[in-house]
């Protein structure tokens, strides 16, 4: 175990393992004729384009509280934070 502790610190030198590997077969790939794999033709992936944004004339923004603007522009996609007023929630989303 100390010669082992000894090599695994860099300590004693290593002795190499004097071990030759047999192979039990010939391990050579010959190159054979194989037959084609059937190709399908590849499809275009389709990507979905994202809907233009509509903007709701049924919605009266003026009316709205604060907390039902900032819901209405998170369900509409639009960036807006609390700290914003109410003024500036409302031209947010008529401008988003």
């Amino acid at each position: 175990m100390l010669n082992w502790l000894k090599r695994l610190l860099g300590i004693a030198p290593v002795e190499p393992k004097q071990e030759t590997l047999v192979l039990a077969q010939d391990m050579r790939v010959e190159e054979t004729a194989k037959p084609k794999k059937e190709t399908t033709p590849k499809t275009k992936k389709t990507t979905k384009k994202a809907a233009p944004k509509k903007k709701e004339a049924a919605v009266d923004l003026a009316t709205m509280k604060k907390d039902e603007l900032l819901a209405h522009a998170k369900k509409l996609g639009i960036k807006a934070n609390a700290s914003m007023n109410k003024a500036a929630l409302i031209d947010a989303i008529k401008n988003g």
